[in-house]
């Protein structure tokens, strides 16, 4: 009997056991399946993508142009006086080739003002429009006429000079020109009597500042009434200035 009832005893203290464990179980079941739901499937919230912002890539300009240096050299034609008169200076020889042609001919030197064409005809035949120019001008002339008599005489000139086309003759410049002079003052005190001459020339550059220099060939006259001529073949060379 005794044993019959710790027997029941024994049953029943298993029996709460079990079901004290299947509880606990259950209980830590569901801990475990609340926990591992909670870790396994969080609801995770959208996220926002970050705004995307373009920059403008800089704009790079160009480099300035290197600075130019403008160097002054030397103006050609440049004015001597500032008076802005273009002129010429030259000197010749004569040599006579008629009468007793004496070594010593003419030496003359002059200074012209020199005057475009107004009408500039030169444009009409085919060449620059200041093609053709005037020379108006004085100087001296000294020597032996043809007779190997003492000649002084201060003349005046007036020449028109045309220039052709540049470059056109032995790499110069060629230019043609006729002229007349006439006596102011000469030997004897004398005034009067008429001139002329006729030349050819080129213009080379010779790196004068003031312009290309001419080199003239031709055959002139000087005349001091009818006592004293001389004449022949002429060289000169003339220089282009302002005054």
């Amino acid at each position: 009997m005794l044993i019959a009832t710790m027997n029941k005893k024994i049953l029943l203290i298993v029996v709460l056991g079990l079901f004290i464990l299947g509880v606990s179980a259950e209980a830590q079941t569901k801990v475990v399946k609340k926990t591992v739901k909670k870790i396994v499937t969080p609801q995770i919230a959208p996220v926002t993508p970050p705004e995307v912002t373009t920059e403008e890539a800089p704009t790079i300009s160009a480099p300035p142009p290197a600075p130019t240096f403008e160097i002054e050299a030397v103006i050609e034609n440049q004015s001597v006086f500032g008076w802005g008169l273009n002129s010429n200076l030259s000197g010749s020889y004569l040599y006579n080739t008629t009468g007793q042609r004496g070594f010593l001919g003419i030496v003359a030197g002059r200074i012209n003002l020199v005057f475009d064409d107004p009408l500039k005809l030169g444009s009409k035949i085919g060449l620059a429009e200041d093609a053709l120019q005037y020379n108006v001008g004085t100087g001296l002339a000294f020597g032996n006429d043809t007779n190997e008599q003492a000649f002084n005489s201060i003349p005046l000139f007036a020449d028109a000079v045309l220039y052709l086309k540049e470059g056109s003759f032995l790499n110069g410049d060629p230019f043609v020109g006729f002229g007349f002079n006439y006596n102011l003052y000469g030997t004897g005190e004398k005034s009067g009597g008429m001139g002329s001459e006729l030349y050819y020339g080129l213009l080379y550059d010779l790196g004068v500042p003031s312009g290309k220099t001419g080199f003239i060939i031709g055959s002139q006259t000087f005349r001091i009434t009818d006592t004293h001529i001389a004449q022949g073949i002429y060289f000169s060379v003339l220089q282009p200035l302002v005054l």
